[in-house]
C-alpha cells in the first residue's frame, strides 16, 4: 500500500456511509431470488458506495429482470440505462452498447416519460463518444426539456451537464461551462441525489482541468473534497477527486503532494477500471518527469500505457531528455496525426512538438505547430491555451532570431502564467527571456531573468531545469581555456553527442552559429575535432 503522505486526510466512515454497509450487510446474506425488486435495487446503491460495482451489477441486473417481467418497462428502462452506465464507466463498450439497445426498447413504451429522458441521456453519452456531436446535443437536449416537464431534478442536472461536456469538446467552451455551472448549483444546493451529485462535480472538474480553468477547478475542487469526504464513501468519487486535486497541485507546483495523490487515487480506483487508475499513473509520471527522476517517470508512462492511456506528450519529453530526438520528434508526430481531442489535448501535444522540433532543428516545423495552437487558443480563448501559444510562437521566433518579435510573445506567456498560478511554466518563460535578453545584448536584464528562474525551478524540485539556469549564470572568467557562457553550453551538448542541428534547437540559435562556436571552441581548446571537445569537457567537469 502507499504510504498516505503529510497533509492528506482519507475519508472517515460517516453516519450515510454506516447505513449503507447495514443495507448492504442484511440484503447481501439473504438469496438473491428471495429480495424483492427494490430491495436488489438497494443492495445495488450499497454496493457502489462500498466500491463493490461488480456486486452492484450484478444485483442491478436481477432487479431489471424483475422490472421486465413484470412489465415495468419504465422501471426496466430506467435500471437498464444505469446498466449501461456502469459498462460504459468501466470501459466495457460492448456490454454498454448491448444495455442501452434494451433501455431502448423499454423507453419505446413510455414515450414522453423521465425514463425516456434518462434513456435519451444514454444515447447522447454514446454518440458523444462514437464521434457524433449533434446527435449528442440533440439527445441531451430532449432529456433535459423532459427533466424539467417532469420536475426530475436530477435528470436536468445530468442533461444540462452532459450538453456542457459536449460544448467543450467541440470548443464551444463559454456555453458548455455556463450549462456545467448550472448543474454544478444544483449539486451544491443539494437539490440532487449522491449520486447524480458525485457525477456532476467529476464532470465539471474534470472540464474545468481539460479547458485550463484552474482557479474555477481549485475552486469547485475544494468543495468536491469536502463533499467526498463527508458523502462519498468507498465509490470512485473519493479516487476521482483525488485525481481532479493531483492535478491543480501539479499544476501549481505542490509536486510532493500531486504525486502522492495521484498514487493513492490509483488504489483507491482500482476497483473501478484500469483507465481511471493510468490516469493516476500519467499524472505521476509528469511530476517525475520534470523533477528529473527520468527511470521513475519511464516506470509510471509504461504503466500507464499498459493500462490504456496515452502516454503522450510525457513519453516523448521524456525521450527528449535523454537526448532521444528523432524519437521524440516521431511520437509526437504519429500523435498529431491521430483524432484531435479536445482542445487542451491538442494544445498540449502540439506544445510539447514545438520543443521537440526546435531541439532538432526543425524550425519550419516548430512554426507550424505554433501557429496551429495559436488558432485554437484564438478561438477557445482558453487563458492557459492562449499562454502556451504565445510561448510556443515566442520559442519558435526566438530560435529564428527574431528577437525583437519573440520578447512582447514570451513577456504575455510569462504574465498569463504567473495569474494562472502556474510557477514551473512562469519559470520556463523566464529562461526565455533571458536568452532573449542576452541575444540582445542585455546582461543585466539576462542575469535577472535568469536568477528569478532559479529560484522558482529550486523551489519546485524541478533539477534538470535548475542545473541548465545555473550553467547559464556562472560568470564568464569561471571557464577555462577563455571559453565563454555559450561556448560552454554548445560544448555540453557536443559531449552528449548532439548534431548541430539538436544543439541549435536547444540553444534557439542557427546551425550557422553553432560552427562557430565550434570553430572557436576548437581553436580555444587546441583540438581538431568534437571527440577531442569531449574529452576536455569531462576532464575538466563540463560535460
Amino acid at each position: 500500500m502507499t504510504e498516505v503522505p503529510d497533509g492528506v486526510v482519507l475519508p472517515s466512515p460517516s453516519p450515510a456511509g454506516a447505513r449503507w454497509r447495514e443495507s448492504y450487510d442484511r440484503l447481501s446474506g439473504r438469496d438473491p431470488a428471495a429480495l424483492e425488486s427494490d430491495e436488489l435495487e438497494q443492495l445495488a446503491e450499497s454496493a457502489f458506495w462500498l466500491g463493490r460495482p461488480r456486486e452492484e451489477m450484478s444485483a442491478r441486473q436481477r432487479a431489471y429482470m424483475r422490472h421486465r417481467d413484470a412489465g415495468r418497462s419504465g422501471d426496466a428502462a430506467r435500471t437498464a440505462w444505469l446498466l449501461f452506465q456502469n459498462h460504459f464507466d468501466l470501459d466495457e463498450m460492448a456490454a454498454a452498447s448491448g444495455w442501452l439497445k434494451r433501455a431502448q426498447q423499454h423507453a419505446a413504451d413510455v414515450p414522453g416519460s423521465a425514463e425516456e429522458g434518462y434513456v435519451c441521456l444514454g444515447v447522447a453519452v454514446w454518440t458523444a463518444y462514437k464521434g457524433a456531436p449533434d446527435e449528442a446535443l440533440a439527445q441531451a437536449g430532449r432529456a433535459a426539456d423532459l427533466g424539467r416537464k417532469h420536475v426530475d431534478r436530477d435528470l436536468t442536472a445530468l442533461a444540462d451537464a452532459c450538453q456542457g461536456r459536449i460544448l467543450v469538446e467541440e470548443g464551444r467552451i463559454p456555453d458548455g461551462i455556463s450549462l456545467l455551472d448550472e448543474a454544478m448549483v444544483a449539486a451544491v444546493g443539494d437539490e440532487l441525489s449522491a449520486y447524480v451529485t458525485g457525477w456532476v462535480y467529476c464532470l465539471l472538474l474534470y472540464t474545468c482541468q481539460e479547458v485550463g480553468d484552474i482557479r474555477r477547478a481549485a475552486e469547485w475542487t475544494d468543495m468536491a473534497v469536502r463533499w467526498c469526504t463527508a458523502r462519498g464513501q468507498q465509490s470512485w468519487y473519493p479516487g476521482l477527486c483525488r485525481l481532479h486535486r493531483c492535478e491543480v497541485a501539479s499544476l501549481r507546483g505542490d509536486w510532493s503532494t500531486a504525486e502522492h495523490e495521484a498514487l493513492l487515487a490509483t488504489e483507491e480506483l482500482a476497483p473501478f477500471g484500469d483507465y481511471f487508475v493510468a490516469d493516476g499513473w500519467y499524472l505521476a509520471g509528469e511530476i517525475r518527469r520534470r523533477k528529473g527522476d527520468l527511470a521513475g517517470a519511464e516506470t509510471a508512462f509504461r504503466r500507464a500505457h499498459e493500462l490504456g492511456h496515452d502516454s503522450q506528450p510525457g513519453l516523448a519529453l521524456l525521450r527528449l531528455a535523454r537526448g532521444g530526438t528523432d524519437g521524440a520528434v516521431s511520437s509526437l508526430r504519429v500523435a498529431l496525426a491521430g483524432r484531435p481531442g479536445t482542445p487542451m489535448r491538442r494544445g498540449r501535444l502540439l506544445a510539447a512538438h514545438v520543443d521537440v522540433a526546435l531541439r532538432a532543428g526543425e524550425v519550419g516545423a516548430a512554426h507550424h505547430s505554433a501557429e496551429e495552437l495559436a488558432e485554437i487558443a484564438a478561438r477557445t480563448q482558453v487563458r492557459l491555451l492562449v499562454a502556451m501559444a504565445a510561448r510556443a510562437r515566442g520559442a519558435a521566433l526566438l530560435a529564428d532570431g527574431e528577437v525583437e518579435a519573440a520578447l512582447p510573445l514570451l513577456r504575455e506567456a510569462c504574465a498569463d502564467f504567473r495569474k494562472l498560478s502556474c510557477p514551473y511554466d512562469a519559470a520556463d518563460v523566464r529562461l526565455l527571456l533571458g536568452l532573449a535578453a542576452r541575444r540582445a545584448g542585455d546582461e543585466d536584464t539576462a542575469r535577472m531573468e535568469f536568477e528569478a528562474a532559479a529560484a522558482a525551478f529550486d523551489q519546485l524540485q524541478a533539477v534538470p531545469d535548475a542545473q541548465r539556469v545555473a550553467a547559464l549564470l556562472v560568470p564568464a572568467d569561471a571557464y577555462p581555456k577563455g571559453l565563454t557562457g555559450r561556448e560552454v553550453e554548445v560544448l555540453r551538448l557536443v559531449a552528449r553527442g548532439q548534431a548541430n542541428r539538436e544543439i541549435a534547437g536547444a540553444l534557439f540559435i542557427s546551425e550557422h552559429t553553432v560552427a562557430r562556436h565550434l570553430s572557436n571552441i576548437f581553436r580555444k581548446l587546441g583540438v581538431t575535432s568534437r571527440s577531442g571537445a569531449t574529452a576536455f569537457a569531462f576532464e575538466h567537469d563540463l560535460a
